[in-house]
């Protein structure tokens, strides 16, 4: 999604983006759209073509553009060539794997002789990168919890040399209400416990 978006950036809004949205493209975003319908016509002849673009494939893909009345700068056909190669490429993939998965499922991956080595690269290098995370989660929440003990460990010894901090801290209302209310309570179980003897004597 984030290749698919990055390219459509690039190129601008679509047509129906154009028509609903009563939108048009820049200068720029048409030179964008020139430069990644030519491009599309390599990938189209050659399947495995490489990430980079040959000096001959970036001058023949200009010409044909000028031919067509469009010039482009070898930069934006380079920018283009990268986003359209990466959004291809992930596409591929993704329909690699969707035949991997379908040959698992009928259990035929070696009658079909199906590659599907990029699929335990990717799965291998995903429980690389849990692991790591998780390595990196315990690893960090570790280190806070020391450092935390720490601090706590050093106020409460500054705390502890401070006499007017203890002072504060043992009095104020809430101590003197919390006095009071053990006075009351002390109070009330000892009318409980005359009362109980009264009615013993009766």
């Amino acid at each position: 999604d984030f290749a698919n978006d990055d390219l459509e950036k690039c190129i601008g809004p679509s047509w129906t983006e154009r028509w609903t949205g009563w939108r048009s493209r820049s200068p720029l975003e048409a030179q964008c759209v020139a430069a990644k319908n030519e491009l599309q016509k390599l990938l189209v002849a050659d399947e495995a073509h490489s990430k980079h673009l040959e000096n001959d494939e970036l001058t023949t893909v200009r010409k044909n553009l000028q031919t067509q009345g469009v010039d482009v700068p070898y930069e934006i056909i380079c920018t283009v060539w990268e986003k359209l190669y990466k959004v291809t490429f992930l596409d591929r993939a993704l329909s690699a794997a969707q035949q991997c998965r379908k040959a698992f499922y009928h259990r035929n991956i070696a009658c079909n002789a199906v590659e599907c080595n990029d699929v335990v690269l990717f799965w291998r290098a995903t429980r690389m990168l849990e692991t790591t995370c998780n390595a990196l989660r315990l690893q960090i929440m570790n280190t806070e919890a020391q450092r935390l003990e720490q601090e706590v460990k050093q106020y409460l010894e500054d705390l502890s040399r401070d006499e007017e901090n203890k002072k504060k801290l043992i009095t104020g209302k809430r101590v003197d209400l919390a006095e009071e209310l053990r006075k009351v309570r002390s109070i009330q179980d000892k009318l409980e416990l005359f009362i109980a003897e009264l009615n013993k004597d009766q």
